[in-house]
């Protein structure tokens, strides 16, 4: 074989030396690239099936109050244990079920129907079918719950008259949460304001809810998940069922059981079931009355 010459021989090295940076830049363009879109796609992920992607503590329960021997662990991840390897459990009837209107406060409009309140007045399970079609519908929410609308343990003092809870003194202290000082109790909807408006500003469809029980992560979580499944699949609708689960007598739920499956395709668009602690950090709640002490 005839010996290259030095000229020869430097431009053949400075073809391979520019060839490897042409490959090696193209490859950083092709993954950054990627980097770009990946976020996109997780987040979207993230809201319709974050309970499948992040189930940190599975439980299994017989029955409702099976799920107050759950024990919290005390974190804002621990808030939401998901139940049945987070399926949905209702029978092939119950997820047929579309509860239409009969003009009363339990049953508004289409799609919705609220429990009345216990002897107690406590509020009870609400079921509900929500489609785009009820989601557009929605007027904008006002700046404040109604003063009228009064779920029990919501004041101290109070009694409740048969028909609603009177007299007593708020306490809602102030409490650290996400940054900020957040107060400790909301009038948490049962059924979310998102899905059928001023129907659901009813005390029938409200719990005395902590802020982590009601948005931080909370309730917000399947709601949140039922918004984007319809967003992004118009057509379908969603069965929900939303449980507040009480200990003996107690005015404020321990929880809410909350459940949702997606109707024309058996939950292949979203499924999921949820037990949700009313609970917060660093405080002390009594369930009897609602009395907290910041700890």
């Amino acid at each position: 074989m005839a010996k290259q010459q030095p000229n020869q021989k430097r431009f053949t090295q400075t073809v391979t030396i520019i060839i490897a940076l042409v490959a090696v830049f193209a490859f950083q363009y092709d993954q950054k690239g990627q980097t770009k879109q990946a976020p996109k796609e997780e987040k979207q992920q993230s809201q319709v099936f974050h309970s499948t992607k992040d189930a940190k503590n599975v439980q299994t329960a017989a029955s409702d109050q099976d799920l107050l021997t759950i024990s919290w662990d005390g974190t804002l991840d621990g808030d939401i244990v998901h139940l049945n390897d987070n399926r949905a459990t209702f029978t092939a009837e119950e997820l047929r079920q579309t509860f239409q209107a009969d003009g009363s406060k339990l049953n508004p409009v289409n799609g919705l129907s609220l429990s009345p309140l216990d002897t107690l007045g406590r509020s009870g399970q609400a079921n509900f079918v929500v489609s785009k079609k009820a989601m557009d519908q929605v007027t904008k929410r006002p700046s404040q719950i109604p003063k009228s609308v009064r779920p029990s343990g919501w004041n101290q003092g109070d009694r409740f008259n048969g028909t609603a809870w009177v007299g007593g003194y708020h306490q809602n202290p102030k409490v650290s949460l996400g940054g900020t000082k957040q107060a400790l109790y909301n009038k948490s909807h049962i059924v979310g304001y998102q899905f059928f408006g001023m129907p659901t500003m009813v005390t029938e469809n409200m719990t005395t809810g902590t802020r982590v029980e009601n948005a931080y992560p909370g309730q917000l979580v399947p709601e949140d998940d039922i918004r984007y499944a319809i967003k992004q699949n118009p057509n379908i609708t969603i069965r929900g069922q939303v449980t507040p689960i009480y200990s003996g007598n107690e005015l404020l739920p321990r929880g809410v059981h909350y459940m949702a499956k997606s109707v024309e395709d058996n939950g292949q668009t979203l499924n999921l079931n949820y037990w949700i602690f009313n609970v917060q950090p660093g405080v002390s709640i009594n369930y009897m009355t609602g009395a907290a002490t910041i700890q």
